[in-house]
């Protein structure tokens, strides 16, 4: 099951290519700017999340950490969301649909008085929220099978530098933000500004999917990829001189491994989102705006990082860009948790944040092509599932957090994670040697 790269070409010229088609396509322009919007609103919150939970709602440490475990519903939800968005054909329909529905959930988060009310909030409103948005992802697949362009990987490195740009801004605003207006004003805000995230949107027009084998994601002939696809097959469905493959209903058993790995290695970025801001605020008495350039400055380098990554992914292969950045996400951990022994101690905070820029960027470009490629005659499925690791990271690292908290400290918590994302990075070795992800382009 080997994912090719389809694009020919390469160099110097795709970022500005990849700009240039997004610039023409009404749909495409639109995806990127709503990304951005909602990239600051979620931005603007999740660093600050758990000090609502402690400072607001008077949760203890580890009870805020368990908060996150309500994500555990996200990926039921994420597939119901994938598999009706794939029948109804109407991508832009499902993500309007869920951006109301953060809305409310933000907006209820707000006013929240009891314990017990965002673990129900989340679980009820803001899981399918998340769900909706990862159709705007399988839109954009959609509209590059239409008209597929010579830079497509760029196009999906530019596309998710969109919501990388959004963290850059969102951290350091909700760190001021809350210091002058407060914790609860700050969730509303996230929640207005994922309603406003449908502003870009309107009048856009989304491909509808394509059926049967027209729906699969266009990949090179080679002698190499034709006998992995017969492989997958089965051995039963021979593949034409033609290079025309049959429909066939792909297993999402490669997918859910792929995923699988992806919760391995990213669950930390949850732990540092959770007790990075405490640590500073309480441990390291950091002020409020260097404690949100310090984690804004993660994602201000994933934004050339993400472009970078497409090119090498061409240049050298997937597997070998992904297992980069899978190093790298067990030595951003090993920088957190050594915090408290080198001075200044911000500095391998600095450290830790760049390396995790590098993880995000490979993962974030690469994953979610990976996975469409994976299950391409149900993108809707694929980005929903695949997204949803995002919720699941969550719910694994506030329950690592969690425990980490009461039994190690901070920041020597982040030695968990460190170990969490080692296993990652062996099972994505393994998965490499039995399934090579992706190819250098020839």
């Amino acid at each position: 099951m080997r994912v090719t790269d389809h694009a020919p070409g390469g160099g110097a010229g795709a970022p500005a290519s990849a700009t240039r088609y997004i610039l023409r396509s009404r749909l495409l322009r639109g995806a990127f700017l709503s990304l951005v919007i909602s990239g600051i609103g979620m931005s603007i919150t999740a660093p600050q999340i758990t000090l609502f939970l402690v400072e607001e709602l008077h949760l203890t440490d580890s009870q805020a950490g368990l908060y996150f475990l309500t994500n555990l519903i996200a990926p039921i939800t994420g597939y119901i969301v994938g598999s009706l968005s794939d029948r109804m054909g109407s991508r832009l329909l499902v993500f309007r649909i869920s951006a109301v529905a953060g809305f409310v959930g933000w907006a209820l988060m707000a006013v929240a008085m009891q314990a017990w009310m965002p673990f129900a909030i989340n679980m009820l409103l803001l899981s399918g929220a998340g769900a909706g948005a990862a159709q705007l992802q399988a839109a954009v697949r959609d509209e590059l099978n239409r008209a597929p362009t010579p830079a497509d990987n760029g196009v999906v490195a530019v596309m998710r530098t969109a919501m990388a740009f959004g963290w850059v801004v969102g951290p350091v605003l909700g760190a001021v933000l809350g210091a002058m207006l407060g914790l609860r004003p700050l969730l509303f805000l996230t929640g207005l500004s994922i309603l406003l995230s449908l502003v870009p949107l309107i009048g856009a027009r989304a491909v509808p999917p394509r059926r049967g084998r027209e729906s699969e994601i266009r990949m090179p002939q080679t002698d190499e990829a034709l006998g992995e696809d017969a492989f997958e097959a089965g051995g039963d469905a021979p593949v034409p001189a033609s290079g025309v493959r049959t429909a066939r209903r792909r297993s999402m058993v490669p997918l859910l491994f792929f995923t699988a790995i992806y919760v391995l290695i990213m669950c930390g970025e949850t732990v540092k989102l959770a007790y990075l801001p405490l640590y500073m605020d309480r441990g390291l008495h950091v002020d409020a705006a260097v404690r949100g350039a310090i984690i804004g400055l993660q994602p201000l380098i994933e934004l050339p990082l993400m472009l970078l990554a497409a090119r090498l992914a061409d240049r050298f292969g997937v597997t070998r860009v992904l297992m980069v950045g899978a190093a790298m996400a067990v030595g951003a951990h090993v920088s957190y948790a050594s915090a408290a022994g080198i001075e200044p101690h911000i500095a391998p905070l600095i450290v830790g944040q760049l390396l995790m820029a590098g993880v995000i960027a490979t993962f974030g470009v690469l994953g979610i092509t990976v996975a469409q490629r994976l299950l391409p005659d149900r993108v809707g499925t694929a980005s929903s599932v695949f997204l949803s690791a995002y919720a699941i990271n969550a719910a694994l690292g506030g329950f690592v957090g969690s425990v980490g908290a009461a039994w190690l400290g901070m920041p020597h918590l982040f030695w968990i994670p460190a170990g969490i994302a080692a296993l990652g990075a062996i099972a994505l070795i393994v998965l490499g040697s039995i399934v090579p992800l992706g190819s250098p382009r020839r």
